[in-house]
C-alpha cells in the first residue's frame, strides 16, 4: 500500500520538536534520554530488553511520574535509536496527563476497556507515518539518515528481494510506503531498513541453528570471512525461516541460541550496506530452489536440508564482489550473474 508523503505540517511539526528537543549529535540514548527529561519534566528510564515475537520491538509504559521506553536488545544500533525515537513521538506529538499504555502491548484490548482496568489512562494516539517521520527527521537531523537521492534509489532496489520475501511472511511489519516528492526515497529506504529489521525479530522462533553451522561451513569453505561471510549465513538463516513460518513449524531453540546476525550499522548508509549483502545471499538461496523429496537428501522440517544449504552458499559467493570462483566450479546458465572471472556462476 502506498501513501503520499507527509504533509508540510506535520513535517513542520515534527521538525519544531526536533529542534526544541536539541536530538544530540553523536546520537547517545543515555543523552537522548536527558533531553526527553528535559522536554517533558518526567523521569525517563530506557531499558533495553528481548521483546517477545509477539510483541513490537519497543514499547512504551507511562505513570503518573514516569516514561519506561522499553527497546529490542537483539538489533542494530540504528534500529534501536529508531525505536527510542519512535516512541518518544508517542510521548511528545500526543502528550497527555495520567498513566497511558503503549496500545501495540495490549493490541486486544480496546482503549475503552483499558480505561476501565487502569483508570486514569490517556489515550492519545499518534499516526504511524507521523511518528515514524519524527524518527527519520531526527536521525537525518544528526547525520544518521544522509544519504544521497541516487544511493537511496540503488539500495532500495538492492534491498527490494529481502524486503518483499520478509514483509510476506510477517505482513504485519509492512508500512504504509510513501511516493511522490519530498526526499521520499530516503524515507522509503529508511522504512525498508526498519521492516526487514522488525522481520528478522519476529522470525526468531524460525531460525535454525543447524542451517546457521552448514551456511557458514560452506561459506568458509567458499573463501568466505568476516561481514561478507555473515551475510550469506544470515541470508540462508532468513530463507529458510521463511519457509518454516510459512509451514508453520517453529524450530525448537536451545538456550543459548543466538538472535539475528547484526552487523554494527550505527546510520542508514552502513545498515542498507549491510542488508543488501544479506539481501542478495537470501535472493541466491531462495532463486535456487529447495530439492524434490527423493533426492537422496534428508529433508527437514522447514523444508530445507543440510545438503541443499552447502549447495546454496556455492552460488552465494558469486555474488559477493572481489571474490574469485574457481574455473573448475563455474557452470553457465544457472543464476545468470557474472563471476568475477567473466562467466556465469553455477
Amino acid at each position: 500500500m502506498k501513501r503520499r508523503p507527509p504533509s508540510r505540517q506535520a513535517r513542520q511539526r515534527c521538525a519544531i520538536l526536533i529542534r526544541e528537543l536539541a536530538v544530540p549529535a553523536p546520537f547517545e540514548l543515555g543523552r537522548f534520554a536527558r533531553c526527553l527529561e528535559r522536554q517533558t519534566g518526567r523521569y525517563i528510564e530506557m531499558i533495553p530488553a528481548v521483546m517477545t515475537t509477539s510483541s513490537p520491538s519497543g514499547a512504551r509504559v507511562r505513570t503518573a511520574g514516569a516514561d519506561y521506553l522499553y527497546y529490542e536488545e537483539e538489533t542494530s544500533p540504528y534500529h534501536q535509536a529508531h525505536i527510542m525515537l519512535f516512541l518518544a513521538a508517542g510521548m511528545l506529538l500526543a502528550a497527555g496527563p495520567g498513566p497511558s499504555v503503549d496500545p501495540r502491548v495490549t493490541p486486544d484490548v480496546s482503549p475503552q476497556l483499558l480505561r476501565l482496568m487502569l483508570p486514569g489512562t490517556t489515550g492519545g494516539t499518534v499516526d504511524h507515518l507521523e511518528a515514524e517521520t519524527f524518527a527519520f527527521l531526527a536521525l537525518k537531523h544528526v547525520g544518521l539518515a544522509a544519504l544521497p537521492l541516487p544511493l537511496a534509489w540503488r539500495a532500495i532496489r538492492q534491498l527490494g528481494p529481502l524486503r518483499s520475501g520478509l514483509s510476506e511472511a510477517v505482513p504485519e511489519v509492512a508500512s504504509a510506503r510513501v511516493s511522490g516528492p519530498w526526499p521520499a526515497s530516503t524515507l522509503r529506504l529508511h522504512q525498508q531498513v526498519i521492516e526487514i529489521r522488525d522481520a528478522a525479530l519476529a522470525l526468531r522462533p524460525f531460525r535454525d541453528q543447524e542451517v546457521a553451522s552448514d551456511a557458514a561451513k560452506a561459506g568458509r569453505a567458499a573463501g568466505l570471512a568476516g561481514d561478507d561471510l555473515d551475510a550469506a549465513v544470515e541470508g540462508a538463516v532468513l530463507a529458510a525461516a521463511v519457509r518454516a513460518r510459512n509451514a508453520g513449524h517453529p524450530v525448537r531453540q536451545p538456550d543459548d541460541a543466538a538472535g539475528p546476525t547484526t552487523a554494527p550499522g550505527r546510520d542508514l548508509r552502513s545498515e542498507a550496506s549491510w542488508l543488501a549483502k544479506v539481501s542478495r545471499a537470501f535472493s541466491d538461496v531462495q532463486r535456487a530452489g529447495a530439492p524434490a523429496s527423493g533426492d537422496g537428501l534428508a529433508n527437514t522440517p522447514d523444508g530445507l536440508s543440510p545438503g541443499w544449504i552447502r549447495e546454496a552458499a556455492s552460488h552465494v559467493r558469486c555474488l559477493i564482489p572481489g571474490l574469485t570462483v574457481p574455473a573448475s566450479q563455474r557452470k553457465v546458465g544457472h543464476c545468470g550473474v557474472n563471476s568475477p572471472g567473466g562467466s556465469n556462476c553455477e
